[in-house]
């Protein structure tokens, strides 16, 4: 158990640094690990990604790499697929988005979880060690730990309980959003034929600002969001999407929630499209 989620990717990726271990990771990752990779003094490379959301080349990483693989996007909802990484390399997991959604890959050697994925607290998150031969903890220490240890009580027991409670959404519900969106004058669905977790689809609406956007279905009571799904409070513009190619001025993020019905998401796509229309006034 990590009490700061943050620190989990830290944790999750330098453990199973050895000495000059090249570091690989994709230009949609998170910031914090991009982060890690700004850092790191050996060899770092950055894989890249198709419009689809698949990230490229995995087959190509250098034997005794550590690559921090992304089980699935937090802002386009994309699930990746491990197949192609040789059986050399150590894989970070990065399922913090993905939860209890998905199942860990066949070939993993740490995995980060984060309490909000399924709709429990804060502040906690959950680190996995296939083998904890292969994992050195990365801080200074003096006993022989794997994490500080530090966390809230309160704090799991309230994740245990979301935990035990979570039922996975609907993806039929995703594709009848996405033909809905899709059917709106000058919005493009973005990765709309990609494997994808259920609850998350991202657009991009041209002739508009994702920010005027998102501003104008509050005011109808109705939140979305917009930009990095890293920094959503200062709606910087999504770093994903740069990189699969797509604009991000008019990118607009939807999460589907348990409860939510057809009628609902009919409902949104035309007050979408009311929006847009007056924003391109």
């Amino acid at each position: 158990m990590i009490g700061e989620p943050s620190l989990g990717h830290f944790l999750t990726i330098a453990g199973l640094f050895t000495d000059r271990s090249p570091f690989i990771y994709s230009a949609i990752d998170k910031g914090k690990v991009r982060a890690i990779a700004r850092a790191h003094t050996s060899e770092v490379k950055e894989l890249s990604a198709d419009n689809s959301g698949a990230i490229l080349h995995l087959a190509d990483i250098p034997a005794h790499s550590v690559l921090s693989l992304q089980l699935a996007n937090g802002e386009t909802g994309v699930i990746q697929s491990e197949k192609e990484i040789p059986a050399t390399v150590r894989i970070a997991v990065d399922a913090t988005s993905s939860g209890a959604r998905l199942p860990l890959p066949h070939h993993w050697n740490t995995a980060l979880f984060d309490s909000l994925s399924w709709n429990g607290p804060s502040g906690l998150a959950i680190m996995a060690i296939n083998n904890r031969s292969e994992y050195s903890y990365p801080l200074p220490r003096i006993a022989p730990i794997s994490s500080p240890g530090s966390y809230s009580l309160p704090l799991l027991i309230a994740s245990s309980i979301a935990l035990e409670n979570f039922t996975g959404e609907d993806s039929a519900l995703r594709e009848f959003a996405i033909k809905e969106f899709s059917s709106i004058d000058g919005v493009q669905v973005v990765a709309s034929n990609a494997p994808a977790l259920a609850h998350l689809v991202s657009i991009v609406a041209s002739g508009v600002s994702g920010e005027a956007t998102v501003r104008e279905l509050a005011a109808l009571g109705i939140d979305v969001d917009s930009g990095s799904a890293c920094s959503p409070e200062d709606l910087q513009p999504s770093h994903v999407l740069a990189a699969m190619g797509y604009e991000t001025n008019g990118h607009i993020r939807f999460t589907l929630h348990n409860g939510t019905t057809r009628e609902d998401i009919s409902s949104l796509a035309g007050n979408l499209k009311e929006v847009l229309q007056k924003l391109r006034r």
